[in-house]
């Protein structure tokens, strides 16, 4: 059984006939914990009848004592096994899983949750395998990203508890400046209603005010800056992200992907290439926006300007790998050189 729907997890949870095994994967991290501590359970001998295994760790033996143990003045005991990679599960370690995974019964609940974005449902083979394990012998808790339909409903409602209103606007602005997961949103809305007192109305320019911005998207937004030529606009970002105290390899990172980015579209195009092949050969998967991005922003610059600036982006690679240097020296001198040269389009 595998279960994507909030309302189908919430019903199934509420009237306890769930499977002894559950196992639990997603990009929501809020709601995986939520959903987890509902599986626990807990009690007054959860000390007792609760035990935790790091999967790094993992001895089968240890796994299947645990789930075979009875529980203690309780109906059933909880055994979890956090930070799960299905990539190091070996052949062997696969049969003993199944083994343990069809001999549960009432007494307890084996669950599973993944080592965050260690679950890859597409390509990985056993990931599949796995997720094809707990659907036969339990039930899979697949927990999505939340809509931003569904995130602006929440944080709205959140801050209507706390006494405040919170705009249509000012919730949209609050997901595009703080992202998409629960914990952080909701703890956005504590902060702004907080410094609203715990009354009145929240606007946009509220959260503009007091919800920093993502440090990825003041990356993306240095490339677009270097992009559209603003030389004293790059430089301030990046004084922001040294202020936020972001790694100088992160920054560089995704300075890189940007520039192979508009490369590779430059070089599409001049092949007749389509963005969904595109997409399709270099492994974009649901990144395709970053495709449609880059084939219209890289007639903006001549293939010798983007060799250009990927010879720079790799010399930087190099010095902040090899070298003991300053790196915010580093990543000025190199977001100056892609300002320097005349384009030849």
């Amino acid at each position: 059984m595998t279960l994507t729907d909030e309302k189908a997890m919430d019903k199934a949870i509420a009237g306890g006939e769930l499977p002894a095994l559950a196992f639990l994967y997603g990009e929501e991290e809020h709601l995986k914990q939520k959903v987890l501590s509902r599986l626990m359970g807990g009690g007054d001998f959860s000390s007792f009848n609760d035990v935790r295994l790091d999967f790094a760790q993992l001895d089968a033996d240890a796994l299947e004592e645990a789930v075979t143990t009875l529980p203690l003045m309780a109906s059933r005991r909880s055994v979890l096994l956090f930070d799960v990679v299905p990539k190091d599960i070996t052949a062997d370690l696969f049969k003993r899983l199944e083994k343990i995974f069809a001999s549960l019964d009432e007494t307890c609940r084996l669950i599973l949750i993944e080592k965050s974005g260690a679950v890859d449902a597409k390509r990985d083979e056993k990931s599949k395998k796995l997720l094809r394990l707990a659907d036969k012998y339990g039930c899979v808790f697949e927990l999505r990203e939340r809509s931003a339909a569904v995130l602006q409903k929440l944080v709205r409602a959140a801050a209507e508890k706390r006494g405040c209103a919170l705009s249509p606007a000012a919730a949209k602005a609050l997901i595009e400046r703080a992202g998409t997961q629960t914990g952080t949103l909701l703890a956005e809305v504590e902060k702004l209603c907080a410094l609203h007192d715990y009354s009145g109305d929240i606007e946009a320019q509220d959260v503009d005010r007091l919800t920093p911005q993502r440090p990825e998207d003041n990356i993306y937004g240095l490339s677009k800056a270097i992009l559209r030529g603003d030389y004293a606009g790059s430089m301030r970002i990046l004084r922001d992200l040294f202020y936020l105290r972001y790694p100088p390899e992160s920054i560089l990172s995704v300075l890189s992907g940007f520039y192979v980015d508009l490369y590779r579209a430059k070089a599409a195009l001049t092949a007749k290439k389509t963005a969904a092949q595109v997409a399709a050969d270099f492994g974009y998967g649901k990144r395709t926006f970053a495709v449609d991005n880059a084939i219209r922003d890289q007639r903006r610059l001549s293939e010798k300007r983007l060799t250009q600036a990927l010879d720079a982006l790799g010399r930087a690679d190099l010095r902040l790998k090899s070298t003991q240097c300053d790196a915010r020296i580093v990543l000025e001198e190199t977001v100056t050189a892609l300002f320097s040269g005349e384009d030849e389009r």
